[in-house]
């Protein structure tokens, strides 16, 4: 049985469970409190609240699936104490090579200025430094520069810092810690979306945007297609192929622009947890398919 690790209102899980069929526990952060779990060094279990159970005997993989992005309206230990249960729990399936996809601390291992060195063997990548004190970074004024966030984690007042454009280095605040680029003028956005031995890349035009990061447009209702197969080469195909081996992934989404010039992918970044249905809103293209055979097999 596969243990689905998420939360209740994860629109992508409702659309794995539902095709999933038999053989799928769910267990949503959010609502813990609506299991029943014992878990010990010899053996564990976890009912719902529909009397279905997992156990240790018959857990045969585990995905995790944005489980923590939800959030559980209780005392801050209380909560602290179930997210480590969950990433215990994890472990345990980890450590048997039963878990599928990538753990909630992919990110904090390998990192994205890290990915972007490793990355730059198979692709172009754009300029980019991190910088606190904006020391020895003046060579970023020849261009238009972008900066976004690195953590992508909310400010204390529940803003978030989208990928923005600034004139110039000397706009920036030095007592504030920057992820900087040099602007890639593209006319498209392209995502390759790993799952198992096999790539579905898609393009958005950037025509219609409002300012440089396409997230700012989306259409969180999905009842537009906004996103289209494009074909690349079979060498950028085996490229993606060789960074996902060697980043010890089979599962995630590589983002990229197309360089309007060169007309060359530029790699931008891999987000190993990377949402993937508003690629195929109307299970067009067999994005949905091929997670759930990549999750039975």
């Amino acid at each position: 049985m596969l243990l689905l690790i998420t939360g209740s209102a994860d629109g992508t899980s409702d659309r794995l469970v539902l095709n999933y069929g038999d053989g799928i526990f769910r267990f949503n952060y959010n609502l813990w409190k609506e299991y029943k779990v014992t878990y010990s060094p010899s053996y564990w279990s976890i009912e719902n609240p529909a009397g279905l159970t997992i156990t240790s005997e018959t857990a045969t993989k585990a995905f995790w699936w944005k489980a923590f992005a939800y959030i559980a309206n209780d005392d801050r230990l209380v909560k602290e104490e179930v997210k480590y249960f969950l990433r215990d729990l994890y472990g345990w399936f980890r450590v048997r090579n039963l878990s599928k996809g990538n753990s909630i601390d992919y990110h904090d291992k390998y990192g994205k200025v890290n990915i972007l060195g490793i990355a730059s063997k198979y692709f172009n990548i754009p300029e980019t430094v991190f910088s606190i004190g904006l020391n020895k970074v003046q060579n970023f004024n020849k261009k238009s520069l972008i900066v976004k966030s690195l953590s992508s984690h909310l400010s204390s007042d529940n803003k978030v810092l989208m990928t923005s454009q600034i004139p110039s280095i000397n706009k920036l605040d030095k007592n504030f810690p920057w992820f900087i680029q040099n602007e890639i003028i593209s006319d498209w956005d392209i995502t390759s979306f790993l799952c198992g031995d096999k790539i579905f890349t898609f393009k958005r035009s950037r025509e219609d945007l409002d300012g440089v990061d396409w997230r700012t447009n989306q259409d969180f209702n999905y009842t537009k297609q906004e996103w289209f197969p494009y074909e690349i080469s079979k060498k950028n195909e085996t490229n993606i192929l060789k960074l996902a081996n060697e980043l010890n992934i089979d599962f995630g989404r590589f983002d990229f622009m197309l360089d309007t010039e060169t007309s060359e992918l530029i790699f931008l970044e891999i987000n190993a947890t990377g949402q993937w249905v508003f690629l195929d809103i109307h299970n067009k293209y067999g994005l949905l398919d091929q997670v759930i055979n990549w999750l039975k097999n």
